[in-house]
């Protein structure tokens, strides 16, 4: 009886701890997928989602990943871009001065080689002189040497460059301020060494001015009064200068594709000046009677210029150049044509052209560098 009582025991408490189990796994399920409640004590609503709009966040955090990829990318690119075309400038340079000293090695080992022959032949004639120079009785040509080979790799005109530029020209003096409308040219050039050239040039310039100053201040008569009140309160006057210019450079660099240069030279320029505005005037002084109007004013001068600038390598013969000039002129202007004496308009146009000649000339240029 007592044995039977114990196994019922058993049996109930271990059906009780089933139960207790189940009902607590139960319970916790129904917290964990209870809605959530805020702060406030309120129940908070999950965002709304599926699938398809998780798959399409996570496009977007991919693509805004791979755009920062690529913007780093970019830049590398950009950076290995500039790097390369150092590396190709730097071998450039590289290659060209290994190739002037195998030259020089060349012509070392050449020279030894010779000298250590007991009858060395024709092809060390450059060197040493040979037998048949030793027993020949006519004169023989002096052997090149070493320096006479280069000067005549480097001889005039063996390296004709042809320059074809345009630029802005600025004219300062004490009284004036003017800046040409057009200003372009040519030169022609050439290599005397390595490091010095020699060129021609052809430049034309003009500008336009309005002279206020035809008031004559001092001058009373009916002549003046009357000359002035025809045009107002300023007159338009023309310029225009054309210059021929011998020049040298100097180059700092021997064989690079940058080759930077200063230079001098002087040119003789003829410069004509008039009013655009040339209507007739006729002014009648005691006996006489004069006609003026349609003056125009020419003059030659002699200016000198420095210059100071770049020639740029694209390819073996195309290229640029850039170039900052100044220039001023060297006395008066000289040969100057007068077509009436008592002229007020030869009286300004003179005036303007000495500001001109006594004046400080800037000029920068670029033009294209063809080399044959």
């Amino acid at each position: 009886m007592k044995a039977t009582t114990s196994k019922f025991s058993k049996a109930f408490l271990g059906l009780a701890v089933l139960s207790s189990t189940f009902a607590g796994a139960i319970a916790n399920d129904a917290v964990l997928n209870s809605d959530p409640i805020n702060i406030n004590g309120y129940v908070q609503e999950a965002p709304a989602t599926d699938h398809e709009l998780e798959t399409v966040k996570n496009e977007l955090r991919k693509q805004k990943q791979a755009i920062q990829v690529n913007k780093q990318k970019s830049k590398k690119y950009q950076e290995l871009g500039r790097t390369t075309e150092k590396l190709a400038d730097v071998t450039e340079d590289m290659i060209e001065e290994r190739k002037e000293s195998q030259q020089t090695i060349d012509k070392f080992n050449k020279k030894i080689e010779c000298m250590m022959q007991e009858n060395p032949g024709d092809d060390c004639a450059e060197y040493v002189k040979t037998k048949s120079d030793t027993v020949s009785t006519k004169m023989a040509a002096p052997a090149k040497t070493e320096a006479t080979v280069e000067a005549d790799t480097m001889q005039l005109g063996n390296v004709i460059k042809v320059l074809p530029y345009a630029g802005v020209t600025a004219i300062q003096s004490d009284n004036e301020q003017l800046e040409a409308n057009v200003a372009a040219g040519i030169r022609v050039e050439s290599d005397i060494t390595s490091s010095f050239s020699i060129g021609l040039g052809f430049n034309y310039t003009s500008l336009t001015t309005t002279d206020y100053a035809n008031g004559y201040a001092g001058y009373t008569s009916d002549f003046y009064r009357g000359y002035t009140s025809m045009y107002g309160a300023g007159r338009e006057i023309e310029y225009k200068n054309m210059n021929f210019d011998l020049y040298s450079k100097y180059f700092f660099t021997k064989t690079s594709r940058f080759r930077p240069y200063v230079g001098a030279g002087i040119a003789y320029n003829r410069a004509s000046m008039k009013y655009t505005d040339n209507r007739n005037y006729n002014y009648t002084y005691g006996p006489n009677n004069y006609n003026f109007g349609d003056e125009e004013l020419n003059t030659n001068s002699i200016s000198a210029r420095l210059m100071g600038g770049s020639e740029i390598l694209f390819t073996k013969n195309i290229g640029m150049n850039l170039e900052l000039q100044y220039s001023r002129g060297l006395g008066d202007g000289f040969g100057s044509t007068e077509r009436v004496a008592e002229s007020p308009d030869f009286r300004r146009l003179r005036e303007l052209n000495n500001e001109i000649n006594e004046a400080n000339i800037f000029s920068v240029f670029a033009g294209v560098l063809v080399l044959f």
